[in-house]
């Protein structure tokens, strides 16, 4: 992994359940670590579902090795909120993020 190529700054958000009062709980989420990372790929697609129009903007993110990244959670990044769909760790030192933005009517 090349430092200099660590170019965007994220943020890893962790889900917090909170209870809503009425016995059931709701999904917080808080900061747990801001990191440098670098934009691998990018792939965004247009699909027809049920007479619905909808993208997919499917994006690998390349950080340094931080072991507690889980599937499920969030990630900022240029202002928008984003769900970890993958995180693979393939070398010691990098691991690598997949996050997906799903858009309604485009």
């Amino acid at each position: 992994m090349r430092i200099a190529k660590l170019n965007q700054r994220i943020e890893v958000l962790k889900p917090l359940l909170t209870s809503d009062g009425y016995g059931g709980y709701s999904t917080e989420y808080e900061k747990e670590i801001a990191l440098w990372a670098e934009v691998k790929n990018n792939r965004y697609a247009e699909k027809q579902a049920f007479d619905s129009p909808s993208a997919i903007n499917s994006v690998t993110l390349i950080t340094r090795t931080y072991s507690e990244i889980q599937k499920g959670w969030h990630l900022l990044w240029q202002g928008k909120e984003y769900e970890i769909v993958s995180v693979t760790r393939f070398y010691k030192d990098s691991t690598y993020i997949e996050i997906v933005e799903y858009e309604k009517g485009v």
